[in-house]
């Protein structure tokens, strides 16, 4: 009877127990979770979609997640250093206010002079760790199994250029990273789907390639990108792109072609799958996505 009783025993934490990293008899839960939205402008006074914006982070609010990644074009900037640095801090006092982390990379409308990169950096507080000239443009953290890589696709008078200094940090940050998953986030697709063909990293095909043919070589899992205010997914030597522009500017195709106002929800669990769900502004889900 004894032997029996600890039969049953052990079956009992197996079953409601067991090796949460294992996950042998049930599912795997996520251990964390991250959003992503880009492109909140549009042509108002301050240059943000207030009302859609502000509707998507409820949204993302009610996930649950650990922080949230953007992928540019905040706001519609100014040549003007007062107006737009007081646009960059309305936008910033809006995703505070939901007391979540979040990381930024630039886009193309917070670069509109030579001030702009340096005003970024006076209203935001990013890694520093990027190469030299870039910090807080380019820079990487790491969250539990996952490496994050931020890169700067609107460096001023260089837009949609890589450049081979932020070629060569982005080869060492990923040589030097030990995590299972990688992610990279900037603004431009690297292939664009609709409006911005030849006017995102396609323009320098072949830094695109270089760039790519590094994501490649480090097994990266996904690169996240705005610049296209759509919602668009594909896949290229393996690694996906999905393009998340639509958090607030002028939507610039068909519903059919991706044009909807969307947000991302990224599940990484703990036996490194990844599951990617896009939803709309009303919180319906529009694509689903396993990566392993």
């Amino acid at each position: 009877m004894k032997i029996i009783k600890n039969i049953i025993i052990i079956i009992i934490y197996l079953l409601f127990v067991g090796d949460r990293h294992a996950c042998p008899l049930q599912p795997c839960f996520a251990d964390f979770r991250f959003a992503v939205i880009g492109d909140t402008r549009n042509d108002s006074k301050d240059g943000i979609n207030v009302k859609i914006m502000k509707t998507i982070l409820d949204k993302i609010k009610s996930e649950g997640v650990d922080f949230i990644l953007v992928t540019g074009d905040m706001i519609t900037g100014s040549t003007k250093s007062a107006v737009h640095i007081s646009r960059l801090k309305k936008w910033k006092g809006i995703i505070e206010r939901y007391k979540i982390p979040f990381y930024i990379s630039m886009g193309n409308h917070e670069v509109e002079s030579e001030m702009s990169e340096n005003i970024a950096r006076s209203v935001f507080e990013m890694p520093q760790n990027g190469p030299g000239g870039l910090e807080e443009l380019t820079y990487s953290f790491d969250h539990k199994n996952a490496h994050f890589v931020a890169i700067d696709t609107a460096i001023f008078n260089n837009f949609h250029s890589i450049g081979q200094a932020q070629l060569n940090w982005l080869k060492e940050d990923l040589e030097k990273n030990n995590k299972s998953i990688i992610f990279i986030f900037g603004h431009d697709p690297a292939y664009p789907v609709y409006n911005h063909r030849g006017g995102s990293l396609d323009k320098y095909a072949a830094q695109r390639d270089e760039l790519w043919g590094i994501f490649k070589q480090r097994k990266a899992s996904v690169y996240f990108c705005g610049h296209e205010h759509l919602y668009n997914r594909s896949v290229h030597e393996g690694i996906y792109q999905i393009i998340t522009g639509g958090g607030g500017a002028h939507i610039s195709a068909s519903e059919k072609q991706g044009g909807f106002n969307n947000f991302a929800i990224i599940d990484v669990k703990d036996n490194n799958e990844i599951d990617v769900t896009v939803k709309d502004i009303s919180g319906s889900v529009r694509d689903t996505l396993k990566i392993r």
